[in-house]
């Protein structure tokens, strides 16, 4: 039913025999935004209800005919009029009279002679509770709509991740027993074992086995947390903030995926909100490749109950099955005419290692379903070689994922040296200029090809896969990246801020030199890792988005694009102003702010950061530091920091001339890195290519 006429106004309907009462009841009504119908009798009140919908009925009681009684009888009983509110009117105003009214179904009883201003007040009480009653309805059909679609997809999701626990291998059995054990507990649980073991799917399990099955699972990837979405633990300000990860699990479960890979400060505090008692009410079930990596605070709360999930490998008599299920559910999805898997195919599988477990079975199938030829499905014999196939490479595991692509730990199919591939995601490459974006990614591939500083990170190839996708191949490094460095073990003390911006500064002079701005430095790309005997070197990543500021034929480069991270792009690209190579020294500024405080040097949402670099002065790193630094290196970092780029270091190697001339230059010896390293010795070892998928960098493709 409708709540208002075209013209805006409610409709009401007056019922009396009495001319003289409709037209005191009209001319107290009119002007009060309503639309006004006349009915004379019952039977010609119910025909306009059903043709108009009002929402009050004002109906006399005593009329020829049918009286208001049985109108207000019918009314009700017709499931079409019954939501109107009918109000009566009388001249009877005996108890009993109004006790029949209210009987009948009317919402109030109001006598003869009435009073202008109550009646309009009566009226207008009622028909907002009628309009509040029926936005509620419609509310109510709307959240039954989309709780319905919620449980369409939760269901199928929960049968898109039921697969790793089928089988009857004996290995299989314990897991299900043990996810039944655990579903009846409330404390912390830690799974642990091989990448691709299927450990989404056991937290999932135990939560649909557990009494929070009605409540809301969440699954946060801890790698690719961002400070852009919302938090994982409720915030300790006073400050209204949105609502955090930990708070919308409240009653549910909240699954942490790399738990390790939390910063120690976000670790030290989740280790504080599980000690409290959890008052949120929230099962935490965290997935780590081993019970390492954790702040001892955190550790001692994950220690208490862990489960290892079993590798495929260790279940290999479950694959025939897992094989099966995997083909028919994505061909159901997809619409295929597959109806099974070939037996061959079938024993080529049973033979495999599976590296990559359950995950790279499914997506092996997922793969041969889609360019399946028949209704049996065929297993290539070279897709089973150890690891995907990719040009002259074989992609052995994924390292991460971004906003730019997938990054995998690869080797070249005649050379035992691994490396590092870098997949660019298509819906980066366009429609419209996809061959002239190609083409420029292989311009800039062989621009950074030739950069041999021991300061950058080796690109070794370049290629474009079956699908038309550009790939990288990189060295691959054992390290940490700076980002996680500081996040995991706080600043760094001046001497050894100084050791990593003067390696940083050497990659950037040789870049320079060769015409290419990296238009990307930030913490996620300067990566400290151990080669041979050499401690903390420093590697610069991600020339992804390098562009070449002396290239003539600008429709492929692209030079203006907005590229790069909000928390360290310098003013002069985020007015979209052309840039040089001291755009990169006021990055690295940035960088530099971030190394010795431990904060970014503008805090909020991107586009307020963005405008901070180009209107707010930066502070002064030994205001916010909890350290001393040098007076000499808060200069240096402020030179960096100017807004214009006439009064930053003129190049690189300048920048790089005022660090080492420094007093703490040199402090940060061979010596300090080895035992620094020893001490801590970063764990699990991270992929140097690894942070280039970061989702924060916006790729240079022309799109803002």
């Amino acid at each position: 039913m409708t709540m208002e006429t075209a013209d805006g106004a409610t409709p009401i309907l007056l019922v009396d025999d009495d001319p003289s009462s409709l037209a005191v009841l009209r001319a107290n009504l009119s002007g009060h935004g309503y639309r006004i119908f006349i009915a004379r009798n019952g039977e010609d009140a119910l025909k306009l209800v059903h043709r108009e919908h009002p929402l009050v009925v004002l109906l006399d009681v005593m009329m020829p005919g049918m009286d208001g009684y049985e109108t207000c009888r019918r009314l009700k009983e017709d499931p079409e009029t019954a939501g109107a509110a009918v109000i009566f009117l009388s001249g009877l105003g005996e108890t009993r009279d109004k006790v029949h009214g209210l009987a009948a179904g009317a919402v109030d009883f109001i006598t003869k002679p009435f009073q202008g201003d109550e009646v309009v007040a009566r009226v207008n009480a009622h028909a907002t509770i009628q309009r509040l009653q029926r936005k509620l309805e419609a509310l109510i059909v709307d959240l039954a709509r989309e709780l319905a679609v919620a449980q369409q997809l939760l269901s199928e999701s929960r049968q898109r991740v039921e697969g790793p626990l089928l089988g009857n291998s004996a290995a299989v059995r314990a897991l299900r027993e043990m996810i039944s054990q655990h579903a009846a507990t409330t404390e912390p649980l830690l799974l642990t074992g091989t990448h691709g073991a299927g450990h989404e799917a056991v937290a999932r399990a135990i939560h649909d086995a557990s009494s929070r099955r009605q409540h809301a699972f969440l699954h946060v990837n801890c790698g690719l947390l961002s400070g852009t979405g919302p938090g994982l633990l409720p915030t300790t300000s006073g400050e209204k903030q949105p609502m955090s990860l930990f708070e919308m699990a409240d009653h549910g479960t909240l699954y942490l995926e790399e738990a390790q890979r939390l910063p120690a400060e976000i670790q030290d505090r989740l280790a504080g909100v599980l000690a409290e008692g959890n008052r949120w009410d929230v099962r935490l079930i965290a997935y780590s490749p081993a019970a390492t990596g954790f702040d001892p605070k955190l550790a001692v709360q994950l220690e208490v109950r862990q489960l290892r999930v079993p590798s495929l490998a260790e279940r290999a008599e479950d694959i025939s099955e897992l094989a099966r299920f995997f083909v028919e559910q994505h061909a159901r999805r997809v619409g295929s005419v597959v109806q099974g898997i070939a037996e061959e195919s079938l024993n080529r599988l049973r033979k495999y290692r599976w590296p990559g477990g359950v995950q790279e079975l499914q997506s092996l199938l997922e793969r041969a379903v889609t360019s399946a030829q028949g209704v049996l499905v065929e297993v290539d014999p070279a897709l089973l070689d150890e690891g995907l196939p990719l040009g002259s490479y074989r992609l052995m595991e994924k390292l991460g994922e971004g906003g730019m692509g997938e990054v995998w730990r690869a080797r070249h199919h005649l050379l035992a040296r691994p490396c590092a591939v870098k997949l660019i995601k298509s819906q980066l490459l366009g429609d419209e200029n996809r061959k002239e974006t190609l083409e420029r990614f292989r311009r800039e591939a062989k621009t950074i090809a030739r950069l041999n500083s021991p300061n950058t990170v080796t690109l070794y190839d370049f290629g474009v896969s079956e699908t038309g996708n550009p790939y990288f191949v990189m060295e691959l490094l054992e390290g940490m990246d700076l980002f996680s460095l500081v996040g995991r073990f706080g600043a760094l003390p001046p001497e050894r801020a100084v050791h990593v911006l003067q390696q940083a500064c050497r990659s950037l002079a040789e870049a320079h030199g060769a015409g290419v701005i990296h238009r990307d430095i930030k913490p996620q790309n300067l990566f400290l890792c151990r080669l041979g005997v050499d401690y903390d070197l420093v590697k610069v990543l991600d020339f992804g988005l390098a562009c070449s500021f002396r290239e003539e034929d600008d429709h492929i480069t692209r030079a203006g694009a907005l590229t790069g991270t909000p928390a360290y792009m310098p003013p002069e690209r985020a007015t979209g102003e052309e840039a040089d190579e001291r755009s990169d020294l006021y990055s690295l500024g940035c960088v530099a702010f971030y190394m010795l405080t431990g904060e970014p040097i503008f805090a909020g949402d991107p586009m307020a950061v963005m405008l901070k670099h180009v209107r707010t002065a930066p502070r002064v790193p030994s205001a916010v530091a909890k350290q001393r630094i040098p007076e000499e290196l808060d200069r240096i970092v402020l030179m960096c920091l100017e807004k214009s780029p006439e009064k930053r270091p003129a190049s690189a190697l300048e920048l790089w001339r005022q660090l080492s001339a420094s007093s703490v230059s040199g402090q940060w010896t061979p010596e300090s890195a080895e035992r620094w390293w020893r001490e801590h010795a970063p764990s699990p070892a991270r992929s140097g290519a690894e942070e280039s998928a970061s989702a924060n960098s916006l790729p240079n493709l022309g799109r803002g």
